[in-house]
């Protein structure tokens, strides 16, 4: 496929994301365990930096998830709908990590642009985009796609900050959600 072409898809696949989820931008206020994460955590609020770093947020330890969601608060103050732009745009940014991981695995970009799509609307990301305390599933994605096309870039030219890189966004995406621990065994399974 031709470059232009390939721009032109991934940009159409990107614009039936936006069309799909733009009932997300309707939804201007916080629900269920955004009162926990966002409007009454103090962590978040008062952006404490030891406390974001130290403490568990509903039973959880995710102080990359609390970062981002303290960052938004500061900018955003408590505008929900702002949040679900952000929230939006990063999973946006998870298509186009998809195509690239999915690009460098299968060196087909047709396949590449189907898993895209696949991804992008899925019902199964809703969730993540559509509920604000569903942040952590976004950064661990995107972290986690991130360190897996370093590992794949790595792979293919033994740079040393491809390796950087990919312990750096690991330590990343283990900070936004646990189960990012999985990843060591994607990356072995990328090697056969």
């Amino acid at each position: 496929m031709k470059t232009g072409n390939k721009y032109l898809w991934m940009g159409l696949i990107l614009v039936i994301t936006m069309i799909a989820y733009l009932p997300v931008l309707q939804n201007n206020s916080f629900v269920w365990d955004d009162e926990g994460y966002i409007t009454n955590n103090p962590l978040v609020l008062s952006f404490d930096l030891k406390g974001i770093f130290s403490a568990n947020v509903m039973g959880n330890y995710h102080p990359v998830t609390v970062f981002v969601l303290a960052l938004e608060h500061l900018v955003f103050g408590m505008n929900a709908e702002a949040y679900h732009i952000f929230h939006l745009l990063l999973h946006l940014v998870n298509i186009l990590l998809v195509y690239l991981v999915i690009n460098k695995l299968s060196r087909r970009t047709e396949v590449a642009l189907v898993t895209a799509l696949l991804f992008g609307i899925h019902p199964l990301h809703v969730e993540s985009v559509a509920w604000l305390s569903g942040l952590k599933d976004l950064l661990f994605t995107g972290f986690f796609l991130g360190s897996w096309f370093c590992y794949l870039k790595y792979l293919e030219n033994s740079q040393r900050k491809f390796y950087f890189l990919t312990l750096l966004l690991f330590l990343l995406s283990l900070l936004s959600k646990p189960v990012a621990v999985t990843l060591p065994v994607v990356l072995l399974l990328s090697d056969f």
